[in-house]
């Protein structure tokens, strides 16, 4: 399905979802958003490490010196039912220009039974694996630039699904700890593993929107006469091809709102050799652990580790693949500081002679964010990333490592 196809579908889901769940009760809606401005300075202006949205082989989401970031609206619809709905939406400038939803899902949360509490929910989001990605529209308060990891679920990892959580409240049952269970089943994720697999990694801001095409480098082992050659340079990560049901499952644990972790296995459940509309149904499936802790009242430690791989074809592509960052928080009063720092990796498993697709680096992200009124902040942020990647080389010229250095000005607004 077509961008405009999709656009055309949710521009009749949205209202849709919002008018069937007042019509369950009177409703109350709310609307919330923020957005940003940013001048951007990077070392490296070779033309083949512009952003992968622009075709280059860069890993860093912005290449120009002066830009609107993505501009996000979040709709929440209460009512006085057991049923709410969501929806995020945004402009933003890559990796297409335009309007799009990002997430948009119908909540049922009825009352406790015995202390527990069931909830689900059903529509397209991201699963909720990540403590990093814990402010309005799944942005990060800790820094401009996710880590590798949510970088990446924030460009491929989607899903249609019916998700359902059981939980625990510690505060219920006078306990230190509580504990919840998410599963859930899902399509509309096939393609998922393709820029992971032919870019690598990479460090942004920038989500995906449903129906979005991402475009990335047109390398030669997938142009005309490569090994992979219908495979084209550009990738619709919300596709379902096989029609074949994916599932997620995750354990939640928080102790004395001190300590959380987050254990996530996702597996797409894709049949590789399905090919259609341009695009293959890849076989990709992860582990993910993401951990906070609370230090001290200023001090905040967040983790994650992902491990996984992917396949597509006829053993066309095979990959290993994983990521882990550290980061400390710390806050006082408007100040917010950050460092965090990426390891990253791919490892290509494949038999294909011209499509090396190995990839290493790491990198390290500094964040200083004055909250300057309710509705505005100040933010300076700089990041640094070593990479290795051999297919760059399939052009004369190109070079498989690179040093990337980023310094941004960032102006936020919130309303």
């Amino acid at each position: 399905m077509s961008r405009a196809r999709f656009a055309h579908f949710y521009i009749k889901l949205i209202p849709a979802l919002f008018l069937s769940a007042a019509a369950v009760a009177s409703e109350q809606l709310s609307l919330q958003g923020r957005g940003e401005f940013y001048l951007n300075k990077q070392n490296d202006t070779a033309h083949y490490l512009k952003p992968w949205w622009q075709q280059g082989t860069g890993q860093f989401g912005s290449h120009t010196e002066a830009g609107v970031g993505p501009q996000y609206l979040v709709a929440h619809l209460e009512t006085n039912s057991d049923f709410s709905a969501t929806v995020h939406a945004q402009w933003h400038r890559a990796p297409e220009a335009g309007f799009g939803v990002t997430e948009a899902w119908i909540n049922w949360n009825p009352l406790p039974v015995s202390g527990y509490r069931v909830r689900g929910r059903a529509g397209i989001f991201y699963p909720a694996m990540s403590l990093e990605n814990t402010d309005l529209a799944w942005t990060s308060p800790y820094t401009n630039s996710f880590s590798a990891i949510n970088s990446w679920i924030a460009e491929e990892i989607k899903t249609r699904a019916v998700e359902l959580s059981v939980s625990r409240p510690g505060r219920f049952f006078k306990s230190d700890h509580s504990m919840q269970w998410v599963g859930a089943l899902f399509q509309g994720n096939d393609p998922a593993g393709s820029i992971l697999t032919w870019r690598g990694f990479a460090l942004h801001n920038l989500q995906t929107s449903i129906g979005e095409r991402v475009h990335f480098a047109n390398y030669p082992s997938i142009a005309v006469g490569g090994e992979v050659e219908l495979q084209p340079a550009w990738v619709e990560p919300n596709r379902e091809l096989d029609h074949k049901t994916g599932y997620y499952t995750g354990l939640h644990w928080l102790h004395k709102d001190q300590t959380e972790m987050r254990l996530y296995w996702y597996d797409n459940r894709g049949e590789p050799t399905t090919f259609k509309d341009g695009q293959y149904a890849w076989d990709t499936r992860f582990l993910s652990l993401a951990l906070q802790h609370q230090l001290t009242e200023e001090w905040r430690l967040l983790a994650q580790v992902l491990n996984g791989n992917t396949a597509m074809g006829e053993q066309a592509v095979v990959a290993d693949y994983q990521s882990s960052y550290l980061m400390l928080n710390y806050q006082l009063e408007h100040h917010s500081i950050s460092a965090r720092y990426d390891h990253v990796e791919v490892t290509d498993k494949d038999l294909s002679l011209t499509d090396d697709n190995n990839g290493k680096g790491h990198s390290w992200t500094f964040n200083w964010t004055y909250q300057w009124t309710e509705h505005l902040d100040l933010a300076l942020e700089h990041s640094s990333l070593q990479s290795f990647q051999p297919n760059r080389t399939q052009w004369a010229g190109w070079q498989a490592h690179a040093k990337q250095r980023s310094s941004s000005l960032i102006l936020g607004y919130r309303w």
